[in-house]
């Protein structure tokens, strides 16, 4: 891409994450932080005290998308994504993961 027309680009982007993206996330993040402050049972997941499918199927955009939340903000969300990071079971399934593909695990796509 030409050197000029980065410029253009990187703005456009720009204006399209602050438009719509940060706005929906901080809707989705609002959200969760407050199923997990309600959470039955006075749970550590999303639907109580044990791991659901909820929880694992929240966990990829938790866990990659981190470092866009703001801890300050969103205390009870940080901590849910370290925990799903942090669990035996995360750990085991990354583990195989690089068995079979003989490769590190990175859950960035290529």
């Amino acid at each position: 891409m030409p050197f000029f027309i980065k410029p253009i680009t990187r703005g456009v982007a720009t204006k399209v994450e602050d438009m719509f993206l940060n706005k929906n996330f901080t809707t989705h993040w609002t959200f969760l932080e407050g199923q997990l402050a309600s959470s039955p049972d006075s749970g550590e997941y999303l639907c109580g005290k044990d791991l659901t499918a909820a929880d694992i199927m929240m966990s990829y955009p938790l866990i990659e998308g981190k470092g866009k939340i703001d801890k300050a903000k969103y205390p009870k969300l940080i901590a849910y994504a370290e925990k799903l990071e942090n669990s035996k079971a995360y750990k085991a399934s990354a583990k195989k993961i690089e068995e079979v593909t003989g490769e590190p695990f990175n859950m960035k796509f290529k």
